[in-house]
């Protein structure tokens, strides 16, 4: 799939960028997903990360971090991102076993970044899978969407 045929960058966010998002409204997440939703970047999900979202915001601790309907509005929006169809090949083991969907849709979709904020997961670690590079997010509001 890799870069769009209008020539927006493809971009995966890993779920803790929209969890940040809907906790700190003026941190570099949420600048993140408000430049998507400002046509910025085409966004790149996949069933099992809509899932995640959808049942880790069922979590108490997150419940008293945001209103409930703040993320089925989110998970509303990620319906219009690129969907990579269901099932990812199975192919990577990330540190934290429960990413490890994340590093097979980026060997399988090739978006031109991935981002996260997670450090357990090993995925900053990697720098790099393939033609993605993988940043941190407030490295990519400054040096890739110069917010």
């Amino acid at each position: 799939m890799g870069a769009c045929a209008d020539a927006l960058m493809l971009v995966l966010l890993d779920s803790n960028i929209y969890f940040s998002a809907l906790i700190s409204p003026l941190g570099s997440p949420a600048r993140i997903v408000h430049a998507w939703r400002n046509g910025r970047f085409h966004l790149l999900t996949c069933q099992q990360q809509i899932d995640e979202i959808r049942a880790a915001s069922r979590n108490l601790k997150f419940r008293a971090l945001f209103q409930p309907h703040h993320v089925g509005d989110m998970l509303n929006h990620l319906y219009s991102a690129t969907v990579w169809p269901d099932p990812v090949p199975r192919k990577y083991e990330a540190a934290d076993p429960e990413d490890s969907y994340l590093l097979d849709l980026i060997e399988a979709a090739q978006p031109d970044f991935a981002v996260t904020g997670d450090k357990r997961s090993g995925l900053l670690e990697l720098d790099k899978l393939g033609r993605t590079k993988i940043l941190k997010a407030s490295t990519f509001c400054s040096e890739v969407l110069h917010l």
